[in-house]
């Protein structure tokens, strides 16, 4: 998964690059592999320069494609049916996978190997023993704390869910207003907060109505109840956090990692802490998202041979390195050491010790109800008050009740 809500900015797709793409070659008369990934508007130099130095090794032109995660399952659904995919390789947000699988509109990729060094937890799953999928850019958050603001109040940032509950108390006494916030927008920030959250109690987000659900929803909403949490959590997602750490609205946020750049750009980078952030009473618990590469079915001869050439590329060290150096991405490899300064190195080394403590959201095809209800836990407990174990209990039985429709078993496997 990319960043929760992440409005991609789009590359710039004309008629002459489909076209070469789908006919294999370039005006210029190269061979031509399309890719498909979407980007944030300062994302895309990095990207276009990695391409660049594939396109110089290669010999070979990438054209470049933008299609949303939401899109793309309709986009090859209409072209593998009129036997006419132009895409040869895209870059597919991680929660958005099964229904590829399920449609036939991607191939196996179980001949292409996976270079020893990549981190055994951003190794996309298999579906039913088929390998589909290849690593290509994870995401995890990380933990931003306003240096000078923890050190006038003689704290530490918190590693624990007590010393976070130490500190939102501490910051909302010296400031008079809570200066804490929580990713809990709509549309993804709440559901990988909560999900972290329940998991770090022991608890399943996919059953939602378990010990440990409970017990980190309860949590959550005495902290909000007590005024502990920013009011602008409401409004917390990928962009906003980054608005609230520049401008001091919260002393304290979990972000993901591209923030450092942002911040970097700003010369603000050195203002903060970058650390893993904190743990549960049964674990510590990290969403790991991010985008993986796929060949669309019916790409096939040299086309397919060609979209191969670009993954394993962008799975090599060399790719892997300048992608998180110019964009602060998390690499996907162990041997990635990237040229950095001090505060990326300090990301760098967060993001590690994050993806140590990940958590992989299960593939199951009903994960989108499971995300409305994580939303809803928002919505009635904590705005509107209403009993934790009654509403969880109601959510639990609409996630059930999506699976059964799904055709998937439930409770999912543990």
């Amino acid at each position: 998964m990319r960043p929760a809500g992440l409005a991609r900015a789009v590359l710039g797709v004309v008629g002459v690059a489909l076209l070469a793409g789908a006919c294999g070659r370039s005006p210029d008369g190269r061979e031509t592999v399309t890719f498909s990934i979407s980007l944030a508007e300062d994302e895309r130099a990095t990207v276009r320069d990695v391409l660049r130095r594939f396109e110089t090794a290669s010999g070979l032109r990438v054209a470049l494609a933008s299609i949303t995660s939401a899109d793309l399952p309709e986009k090859l659904t209409v072209e593998i049916g009129a036997g006419r995919p132009t895409i040869d390789l895209f870059a597919q947000d991680n929660l958005a996978l099964r229904v590829l699988v399920d449609r036939g509109l991607v191939q196996p990729v179980a001949d292409v190997p996976v270079p020893g060094p990549v981190l055994p937890i951003v190794r996309p799953p298999d579906f039913a023993g088929t390998r589909y999928f290849l690593p290509f850019r994870p995401n995890v958050q990380v933990t931003y704390a306003n240096v000078a603001r923890f050190r006038a109040a003689g704290l530490e940032p918190p590693r624990t869910l007590a010393e976070l509950e130490t500190v939102a108390r501490a910051f909302r006494a010296r400031a008079g207003a809570p200066k804490v916030t929580l990713s809990l927008a709509e549309g993804g920030g709440a559901a990988v907060t909560l999900a972290e959250l329940i998991v770090s109690f022991g608890g399943d987000p996919l059953v939602l109505d378990d010990a440990g659900s409970v017990a980190a929803v309860e949590y959550l909403a005495r902290l909000w109840r007590e005024g502990l949490l920013a009011p602008e959590s409401l409004l917390a997602k990928y962009d906003t956090q980054v608005d609230y750490l520049v401008g001091e609205t919260t002393w304290l946020a979990p972000n993901w990692p591209f923030t450092s750049g942002v911040l970097e750009r700003q010369d603000l980078l050195d203002r903060f802490q970058v650390y893993e952030g904190w743990r549960g009473p049964v674990r510590a618990a990290h969403v790991v998202g991010g985008d993986v590469l796929g060949i669309p079915r019916g790409v096939d001869g040299g086309r397919r041979a060609r979209a191969v050439r670009l993954a394993e590329f962008l799975m090599s060290r060399d790719a892997q390195e300048r992608l998180a150096a110019g964009n602060a991405w998390p690499a996907i490899r162990a041997d990635a050491r990237a040229p950095t300064t001090p505060g990326r190195q300090q990301t760098a080394d967060a993001v590690q010790r994050a993806l140590a403590a990940g958590w992989l959201r299960p593939p199951v095809p009903y994960w989108p109800a499971v995300g409305d209800a994580l939303d809803e836990v928002v919505r009635r407990v904590l705005q509107r008050g209403e009993p934790v174990r009654p509403v969880l209990a109601a959510l639990h039985a609409r996630i059930a009740e999506a699976a059964r429709r799904a055709g998937a078993p439930y409770p999912p496997p543990r």
